[in-house]
């Protein structure tokens, strides 16, 4: 039965869904956590020696990221990828932050809130003044809570709070025209480039599963949750999560996240090395001498592999 890695701090109802679908399919799951596990930043050697961590199990291997602990899971991923590991993740924003798929996003046409990088507590007032109120700050890194800003008040006294309290990338965010709450968005989970489910929220109508899969498409994400909002102008990627939760999703056709995720690893699987089929058995026979066959030859009963 082949095996595959499964990453993750805990295993949660996701990743217990997950395991169901991939025994059902004849793969075996086994969950990588990172307690434990010292992955060496240079090739894994071939044989691999024996390993006290599960390091040794990803070389050559494929590894599903479903890490909740973001900062721990990108260190991970890019070791397990130089120790020859094939990892299924979220792509850009698996390894990147809010910032890199914004830009990706932008750069690939699709589309976004006005949207603004504030590095010091001045820009992102003057930020602020551009895309109006309200509006909405985004911290960098995935997991950071956004925090919606309904006035200028509001806003001087967030961005001060945080001027003062963060340090280098932690002072860093994005502003973001807008405030949605979670009941005015569609979370959209694709996987493989098809969305196959969505979350409770808002209605998931056409344009948003093609904006979503563009979205997935544009950051190269093997899985991946987006959030779409209706703005007047249109529907717009609101955030993304490179790892969704997906327990009370509404599958859109005749699969669940869990079994659309269990398809995708089937074919991602490594294939098995071909083993050489055994020779046809045609005979050319010479009168009086020997038979010859394809792949070996016979002389006097003895026979001679080829």
């Amino acid at each position: 039965m082949a095996t595959v890695g499964v990453l993750c701090g805990r295993v949660r109802v996701e990743e217990k869904l997950i395991a169901a679908a991939l025994t059902e399919v004849g793969v075996s799951p086994r969950p990588v956590t990172p307690a434990g596990l010292p992955l060496p930043p240079t090739p894994m050697p071939t044989p691999i020696p024996p390993a006290p961590a599960a390091a040794g199990g990803l070389a050559g291997g494929l590894l599903l990221d479903r890490g909740q602990d973001r900062a721990v899971a990108t260190a991970l991923l890019a070791a397990a990828r130089v120790c020859g590991a094939i990892v299924l993740d979220a792509g850009i924003a698996a390894s990147g932050d809010r910032l890199a798929v914004a830009s990706t996003l932008a750069t690939a046409g699709v589309p976004r809130p006005t949207t603004h990088l504030a590095c010091t507590e001045e820009a992102a007032l003057i930020a602020l003044a551009d895309v109006g109120y309200p509006a909405t700050l985004l911290p960098l890194p995935f997991g950071s809570a956004a925090v919606a800003l309904l006035d200028a008040d509001t806003a001087e006294a967030v961005v001060e709070h945080r001027s003062v309290l963060g340090t280098g990338r932690a002072a860093l965010a994005l502003v973001q025209a807008g405030i949605w709450p979670t009941s005015a968005r569609v979370r959209l989970v694709v996987v493989d480039g098809e969305a196959v489910a969505t979350l409770p929220g808002a209605e998931a109508r056409p344009a948003a599963l093609h904006i979503a899969e563009s979205t997935a498409r544009a950051l190269g994400a093997a899985m991946l949750g987006v959030d779409i909002v209706y703005t007047a102008g249109g529907p717009v990627v609101w955030d993304v999560a490179p790892v969704p939760e997906f327990r009370h999703a509404t599958p859109l056709g005749g699969k669940t996240v869990a079994e659309a995720i269990a398809e995708l690893i089937q074919r991602r699987l490594p294939s098995p090395e071909l083993v050489p089929a055994p020779p046809a058995t045609v005979e050319f026979t010479h009168p009086g001498t020997f038979t010859i066959r394809l792949g070996e030859e016979t002389r006097h009963g003895v026979v001679l592999s080829a």
